[in-house]
Parts: C-alpha cells; structure tokens; sequence
C-alpha cells in the first residue's frame, strides 16, 4: 500500500506457475490481464452479436411471411417460406465445422459458430411461431370454404343429389356377366 510520503514507487514481479515458469514485468502482467478481460467481453458480445443477427432476420422473415399472407396466399406456402431462413442459416453454421479425416468434427471459428448458432436459435423459434399461425389459418380457411358452400348452396336453393344406388347395380351387374361368361363358356 503507498502512503502519501512515500516518494519512491514499487514495482511488482509476477510470476506465471505451471509448467513452464516464467517471469512476467508488470507491462506484460498488464497487458494479459487486459486481453484476459477483453476475451471475457468478445464472448458475451459475440452472443449478442448472434441474437442481433437472428432477431433481424427474424423480422425479415417475419415481414416476408406477413405479405404473404396479404398478398392471399394461404396454406402451408407461407410456412416453406418462413422455413427457409432457418435452413440457410443452418448451413452456414455448419461451415465452421471441419472434418479431417475424423469423424469428430474440429470448429474452425468458435466465435462466428456461436453466432450461427444463436442465429438459427432465433430463426427457428420465430419460424416454429409463424408455421403454427400458418396451420391455424390453412385449418380456419379449410372450414371455412365448407361453410361458404354450404350457405351458398341454401341462398340459391341448390338441393343436394339424391342418393342412390349405382354402385350396388354396377356391382350386381358385374357379377351376373361374370356367371354368365363362364356358363357360356363351358357349354
């Protein structure tokens, strides 16, 4: 501790244990300190650096498959499209896999990997919303048609067929020319 009389200054030696021990001046001790820190900093940065990526293109994605959906399309186009982003995103992550000649893969970019993954986190989240809301409209639309048809059908007085019995005939008929085809033949 320096007092305030004290005129001199003190320097400290570190000294790094392991095995390899090596003497450390203080600028050096400074400096990996400092890159130390910097290092815990990138991490948590480059996750943010990942839900930055994932959420803008989730809003991208988001704003694609809400046109869509105004320009008429229903169904499960919508839900292909939302879809894609996530694929894409996938294989772009798994470009900082290397495989030589292991089947162990070795990462290549362990910070430009977390953030593809972080990403595709992001993206399939907001695609697993956006096909659920895709399934709900195509089964709200699938009843709908029915009703439409139907209410349709009873504004025009449109009376629904009778029923009737073809296929018994036709079936009647197909056995009775069978039975006689093979009792002309064995005469």
């Amino acid at each position: 501790m320096l007092t305030n009389n004290q005129k001199t200054p003190i320097y400290f030696d570190a000294e790094i244990v392991g095995d390899n021990p090596q003497t450390v001046d203080s600028e050096q001790y400074d400096a990996l300190q400092v890159q130390e820190h910097i290092a815990e900093t990138d991490s948590s940065i480059t996750i943010i650096r990942g839900i930055a990526q994932g959420t803008f293109l989730a809003g991208f994605q988001i704003t694609s498959t809400q046109y869509l959906y105004f320009a008429g399309s229903v169904g499960m186009f919508p839900a292909v499209i939302a879809g894609l982003p996530v694929g894409a995103s996938l294989a772009a992550t798994l470009c900082y896999l290397r495989f030589n000649g292991s089947i162990i893969p070795e990462v290549s970019d362990r910070k430009k990997l977390a953030i593809g993954v972080t990403r595709t986190l992001v993206l399939g989240a907001s695609s697993w919303k956006l096909i659920g809301d895709a399934q709900e409209m195509d089964s709200i639309a699938r009843r709908s048609f029915s009703v439409v048809t139907e209410q349709v059908k009873t504004y025009e007085r449109i009376q629904k067929p009778k029923e009737s019995d073809y296929g018994l005939i036709l079936g009647l008929v197909v056995v009775v020319s069978v039975l006689v085809f093979f009792c002309l033949r064995k005469k």
